[in-house]
């Protein structure tokens, strides 16, 4: 398991986020989460994503 797949389902099992998340991409794949009030670069780009298709895309990154 990588270390973005772990954040990400830590979140969840902590309940930062239920269905959908906040999602930060580096160089088109995702890199990072945004909680709400959180603040973001200017460089950032955050786009609302469902939370199951987000580990699907970091899973692959394995492959």
């Amino acid at each position: 398991m990588n270390e973005t797949l772990y954040i990400f389902l830590e979140g969840k099992a902590k309940g930062w986020f239920e269905d959908t998340v906040n999602v930060v991409r580096k160089n088109g794949k995702i890199f990072d989460f945004v909680l709400d009030g959180e603040k973001i670069q200017p460089h950032e780009v955050v786009s609302i994503e469902i939370f199951d298709d987000v580990i699907k895309e970091i899973s692959s990154y394995l492959n």
